[in-house]
């Protein structure tokens, strides 16, 4: 069966501890290395309420450019909050998609490349 433009992925609507436990279970078999072995400890010491730094952290350390970060997630207001992602594989390159709902309901999605990451998993298949 020939299948080469399927998308391939886990995602997850809930709570900011369930988000951030779902999240790094799904980047840790990807990535085929624990989590902690990923992020530097003061990175990982974040609460329930602060799911956006952990996301930012993540996004930030698996992209190229993480300047762009910052500059991206202008569209996305300070009183935004996550309510869900979706990690997917596509054409072997890693996809990351952070949904955020602002104080008026508003939907934004983020969409951004996690290229360290696809280097990391390259290296421990190897």
């Amino acid at each position: 069966m020939k299948n080469g433009s399927s998308v391939v992925g886990i995602g997850c609507f809930a709570a900011s501890a369930t988000l951030r436990r779902v999240f790094r279970k799904a980047l840790e078999n990807f990535v085929l290395t624990n989590y902690e072995d990923i992020f530097p400890a003061t990175q990982r010491i974040l609460n329930d309420e602060d799911v956006t730094r952990f996301f930012r952290s993540a996004i930030r350390l698996g992209t190229k450019r993480p300047d762009q970060l910052d500059r991206a997630l202008e569209i996305v207001s300070a009183s935004a909050k996550i309510t869900g992602f979706y990690l997917g594989l596509n054409k072997q390159s890693l996809h990351l998609i952070v949904f955020f709902k602002d104080a008026g309901h508003q939907h934004t999605k983020f969409i951004t490349r996690l290229e360290k990451f696809n280097r990391l998993r390259n290296k421990h298949l190897h």
